[in-house]
């Protein structure tokens, strides 16, 4: 079969018009043509397609339309797959086919260019003009139109205008795709305009860094792509194909490039030399010098710092000089910030400079403001550092800096969240580079309240090193020590303390102060943060003597106020053993309400050691309205409000009252100073629910309390094996045996013992917990009085103990029985638990329905469900 013949796109239009059954007049005001230009156009195609008349050439019309549509011409041929942006193609599609322009806009290396022939490969069908693709890289100002002629082919005839020829070329519906616009975007504007007013049919479709800004302009914003990670692992198969790599350090790749197809593809060629861990170092360190590709390729591609180069050359001076300035941002920035940098601008100006640069793709808007594409961000802090005006412009950003962070510091407690975590980078940036004490201590404050107790004391400890005197450094590694205190490393706190004595050398007031708040600490604290490595006694006496002389020498009442405390927890004869008297003379001397708190803490210890601990819980009650209405931005603060919380639960549990003890639970578990905490907030909730009987939610509670603890393995903390011997309560009432086993070995594990008997603390509440169970089960009954039936040292446990050990002594028919009912009632004067089961005990001793009645109203007037119902029940079983 011969080929079929040629006919150029004007004939293609008039062959078409032929179709339309128009007249020559007619399709010469369709096509905006002279009569004459038509009649030579049908001799042309009457002599090519050999046809006898109109009619006939109208009848071979169909076959040139189906050439025509798909024809794209100059369109490259890209040598990789098109990845992920299928949406957008369909998109442009459809915008090429509704506007008369269409501008597909996006920073350098987004895919705009690849995306552009996608779409005009499934574009090109709906033109029967064809598509016409023509590259604007090597074209410069004033040299665009003949750009477009030499992509369409078109050579003009003798004394025939260029922008006639290529309006002749361009003749009706037709599409033509202008790529890479930016570097000549006024000559495109006004080659547009040209081409579009001659030919209304006309479609323009144009890539750009920067919006053309022409009548009837449509512009597609060019994001991220969304099939990155798919879009790494097909380049670094093509480079490496035994390429594997966990999915989520692709996904991290991938979200430090940007989402930028070009950082991606670039960064996936690096891969087989680098691996995918020295991949990400390297785009850690200097992305601008990793991503970077081999030879070949367009050149403006072969690198990051290429792409950005392209972008930056295209700027005016005024537009370098805010682009270098606002660089010094770690991620965004508003108008305020910009303007601090430039105050030689004014904010119109600036305004207007910014828009330029989200215009022209190397800013983007954000919520609140502004920020710069990474690599364009790190290029441009390159020359800012180059540049004269570098140190002026440093100093101004933490001038910028300071005034934020004060201005945050006095919204705390409102909404400034989101403003700090906006702000966060740019504060940490300023700290680390600057020498300033109080924007440290700001930055240390604002991300304490905001929860990052870790960093927060690295701010504090930084703050101290850049303090103005002994005293300030004191306060700042204080804070920093309370910070490492909640996360549960009591000792970190006592070294800080001892650093800052150390460093209080010529300052005597100071250092006594810090060397009794260390006694305190190590004394206070021994079963949280000293179990393993307890301070020795000796040591401790020698810092208090110290501290006292050193208060003794100068006329500071806080000094002795300190050294005061620290002697009531020095007063007893073993350790963590306070005498009465003096408590009382530290809380008499305490001024300071967190002091007032470990004052009063020694004088809850002494109650409780003097077998009252009603008493003591209701000294607990005093210390929480204390610490509750103190300044919460402080870590000192929480420190006192978790410890008061603890003990305001640990003594309500000790009096016998859990309701009393679920209800101050919820009230630390939604208190801002705990409820963050991975365990603390919900310590004392399972302690309660266990004694109130809501074994499910115990369950549930203890197994995430005890997850929040696998980071870092579990803490050595006495005071939490209290409530994991809760949920072995729960377990063994549950019937849950091996959970119990668990939960009492999870116990000793915090404790540092082989079991929880080997821990002072817990060994009255074990005892307890065995004993109850093996009631409930009635197995293990000898071995679990054995134990009950111990002297413990007095606390907050050894009541229950006695309670349960009464209980056992009847049900084992022991010969002194009525000893042991006789010890639970002393311990039923202090104790509403220990009343409630010396009374059941009786009443079973006594088989006195009467009793047991009673018992079963006591277990329910202290809200512990579990024990009221199962004593009514034994009730029903009597009265059958």
């Amino acid at each position: 079969m011969p080929p079929a013949p040629t006919i150029s796109p004007r004939e293609r239009e008039v062959l078409l018009a032929l179709a339309d059954r128009l007249t020559n007049a007619e399709i010469a005001e369709r096509l905006f043509v002279s009569v004459r230009t038509v009649e030579s156009h049908v001799s042309a195609l009457l002599r090519k397609l050999d046809a006898r008349d109109r009619r006939g050439l109208a009848a071979k019309a169909p076959e040139f339309t189906a050439e025509a549509a798909g024809l794209v011409v100059g369109a490259p041929k890209p040598p990789t797959s098109f990845v992920g942006r299928i949406a957008e193609r369909d998109a442009v599609v459809r915008l090429v086919a509704e506007s008369r322009v269409t501008t597909v806009l996006g920073p350098g290396g987004v895919g705009k260019t690849r995306l552009a022939v996608a779409a005009t490969e499934v574009a090109s069908a709906g033109f029967p003009g064809g598509a016409t693709f023509v590259s604007l890289v090597p074209s410069r100002p004033g040299s665009v139109l003949e750009s477009v002629a030499a992509g369409l082919g078109v050579v003009p005839r003798p004394q025939q205008p260029l922008p006639d020829a290529v309006a002749a070329q361009l003749a009706g519906r037709a599409l033509l795709v202008l790529d890479n616009c930016e570097h000549v975007a006024d000559d495109v504007a006004d080659v547009i305009t040209t081409l579009t007013a001659a030919n209304p049919r006309l479609s323009v479709l144009t890539t750009s860094r920067e919006r053309l800004g022409v009548p009837g302009e449509t512009v597609l914003q060019l994001g991220p792509l969304p099939a990155a990670a798919a879009l790494f692992t097909e380049r670094a198969k093509a480079v490496d194909p035994a390429f594997e790599a966990d999915p989520a350090q692709v996904a991290e790749v991938c979200r430090e490039m940007g989402g930028s197809p070009l950082n991606i593809e670039l960064a996936a060629a690096r891969v087989a030399s680098l691996g995918i861990a020295g991949l990400r170092a390297g785009l850690a360190d200097d992305p601008l010098r990793v991503l970077a590709a081999g030879r070949g390729g367009e050149p403006r591609h072969r690198s990051l710092r290429s792409v950005v180069e392209w972008s930056h050359r295209l700027l005016t001076d005024e537009e370098r000089t805010a682009l270098a300035r606002v660089s010094r941002f770690r991620h965004g920035f508003d108008l305020d910030g910009a303007t601090a940098l430039s105050p030689d601008l004014s904010v119109g100006a600036l305004s207007d400079l910014l828009g330029r640069l989200v215009d022209k793709s190397l800013a983007h808007r954000t919520p609140g403001g502004w920020a710069l594409f990474d690599g364009v961000a790190r290029f441009a802090r390159e020359r800012l550092a180059d540049s004269a005006e570098a140190p002026e412009i440093t100093d101004r950003y933490l001038q910028w800096a300071t005034r934020r962070a004060r201005e945050l510091i006095a919204r705390l407690g409102g909404d400034w969240r989101d403003e700090f975590d906006r702000l966060a980078d740019d504060l940490r940036a300023c700290v680390a580079e600057g020498h300033e004490h109080d924007l440290a201590a700001e930055l240390a404050r604002l991300t304490y309240a905001r929860g990052f107790l870790a960093e927060a004391a690295a701010h504090w400890r930084t703050a101290a090193d850049r303090a103005p005197s002994p005293a300030s450094a004191a306060l700042d590694l204080a804070r920093a020590g309370s910070c490492a205190h909640l996360l549960n490393h009591a000792r970190d706190h006592y070294d800080l303390l001892l650093v800052a004595a150390e460093r209080a050398d010529g300052d005597p007031a100071t250092r006594a102060l810090c060397l009794a708040d260390a006694v305190v600490l190590a004394e206070r604290f021994r079963g949280a943060g000293f179990i393993t490595h307890p301070v020795p006694d000796g040591e401790l006496d020698r810092m208090l003597a110290e501290a006292a002389a050193l208060a003794d020498g100068v006329a500071s009442p806080t000094a002795h106020a300190h050294v005061a405390v620290a002697r009531a927890w020095l007063s007893g004869p073993t350790p963590q053993t306070v005498t009465a008297e003096a408590a009382g003379l530290a809380v008499a001397a305490a001024g300071d309400p967190l002091l007032l708190s470990a004052a009063l803490d020694a004088r809850c210890t002494a109650e409780a050691l003097a077998g009252r601990p009603d008493l003591a819980h209701r000294t607990t009650q005093e210390r929480l309205e204390l610490v509750t209405a103190v300044d919460r931005s402080d870590p000192r603060a929480a420190l006192e409000v978790l410890d008061a919380f603890r003990s305001a639960i640990a003594y309500a549990v000790a009096t016998g009252a859990p309701a009393d003890a679920l209800r101050v639970s919820r009230q630390a578990a939604g208190d801002p100073a705990i409820a963050g905490h991975p365990y603390w907030g919900t310590s004392g909730l399972v302690t309660a629910l266990a004694l109130t009987g809501r074994f499910a939610d115990v369950r549930t509670l203890a197994e995430e309390m005890w997850q929040a603890t696998a980071g870092n393995g579990p803490p050595r903390n006495a005071t939490l094996g209290v409530p994991l011997l809760a949920a072995a309560l729960a377990a063994g009432l549950s019937g849950d045996e091996p959970a119990m086993t668990t939960w009492r070995a999870r116990a000793a594990a915090v404790a540092g013992v082989a079991t929880p008997a080997g821990s002072p603390n817990l060994a009255p509440l074990d005892a307890f917990v065995r004993g109850r169970v093996a009631l409930h089960t009635g197995t293990g009954l000898e071995n679990a009085f054995a134990d009950a039936a111990t002297d413990f040292a007095p606390g907050r446990f050894d009541g229950y103990a006695a309670g349960v050990a009464a209980e056992l002594a009847v049900v084992l028919d022991v010969p002194d029985a009525e000893h042991h009912l006789r010890r639970a009632g002393r311990h039923a004067r202090h104790n509403s638990w220990t009343a409630a089961a010396a009374i059941r005990a009786r009443a079973r001793l006594r088989h006195d329905a009467g009793l047991l009645r009673d018992a079963a109203d006591h277990f329910t007037g202290i809200g512990a469900a579990f024990e009221a119902e199962t004593t009514s029940r034994e009730l029903t079983s009597w009265t059958r």
